[in-house]
């Protein structure tokens, strides 16, 4: 019986060791450089570097013009595996029409130094301190937030928690991560619902807590900001029924940009002036913002 027993034991150690592994190789993001940089775009810039609890992020401001009036500042912030040079293509546009951009690589992410795991709480965690650190820095700038993908998760859940930002658009963003998590699984063979059911628990270790108040769907009821959400037709990723909930969750207008994938949605031209539309509407004060807005 006593070896019954000890059998028993280390047979159930070694699953628990074993679902841990897996857990954390979900959530351990893939290494990748940026394969452009900041310089291609052939604008002024300055790196930055970000202090975000223990760590420090890799940042950097780029700059429309030297001469102009002040605007608002635009936050883009991608998505888990990706990094600052999978947003250059819509820097791009943004920069010629004369927005200041601030771009910035999570934890674990592109310049920065690899980590075992990062979650939607890390990434909410760190648009938090950059948020922060852009209003010190740049004080009374209207801060507006570009998240594509998990970014735009992020961008709800700091916005939820205080964040100084007047304007939120999420790009292919999800409204429940452990739901697209399911189904990115699920893609690659594997009983995505199942999974993540049984992984939780482990999640939560490296969450420091349970994923009740990391559902985008749920926190962005009742944001007062003006916000857009901008939805590839063709996402295979992060669905469109995602998309549709945070807009209808948010009371805002769903862009849907046709023939779009997840990834290319960033450089198309539709998303390109959606995202220009909205930053052109006026401001709460009933001013149009500027269109120049150098950062200095």
């Amino acid at each position: 019986m006593a070896l019954i027993t000890a059998v028993t034991t280390v047979g159930m150690a070694a699953m628990l060791v074993a679902l841990d592994r897996m857990a954390g190789r979900v959530v351990r993001p893939p290494p990748r450089a940026p394969e452009r940089s900041v310089s291609d775009l052939g604008f002024p810039h300055e790196d930055l570097e970000i202090p975000s609890g223990d760590h420090v992020l890799k940042g950097c401001i780029i700059r429309p013009t030297l001469e102009a009036r002040p605007g608002p500042l635009i936050l883009l912030v991608h998505g888990w595996g990706a990094n600052h040079g999978d947003l250059l293509n819509l820097a791009d546009p943004l920069l010629k029409a004369g927005r200041a951009v601030l771009l910035f690589d999570v934890q674990g992410h592109g310049r920065n130094a690899k980590a075992d795991f990062v979650t939607v709480k890390h990434f909410r965690d760190d648009v938090m301190a950059v948020t922060r650190f852009a209003a010190d820095r740049y004080p009374g700038r209207r801060l507006i937030l570009v998240g594509h993908s998990l970014g735009g998760s992020a961008g709800v859940l700091a916005t939820a928690m205080g964040a100084p930002l007047h304007g939120l658009v999420m790009v292919a963003s999800p409204a429940n991560v452990l739901e697209v998590t399911a189904g990115y699984m699920k893609d690659h063979g594997l009983p995505g619902h199942f999974l993540t059911l049984v992984l939780r628990p482990f999640w939560w270790l490296r969450l420091g807590g349970t994923y009740r108040d990391l559902v985008p769907e749920k926190k962005i009821r009742g944001l007062d900001l003006p916000m857009l959400v901008i939805q590839p037709e063709n996402d295979r990723r992060v669905p469109m029924d995602h998309g549709l909930r945070l807009a209808r969750a948010a009371g805002c207008e769903l862009f849907v940009v046709s023939g779009a994938e997840h990834t290319n949605v960033l450089e198309h031209p539709e998303a390109h002036r959606a995202l220009l539309d909205f930053l052109a509407e006026p401001t709460p004060e009933g001013r149009p913002e500027s269109a120049s807005s150098p950062v200095s």
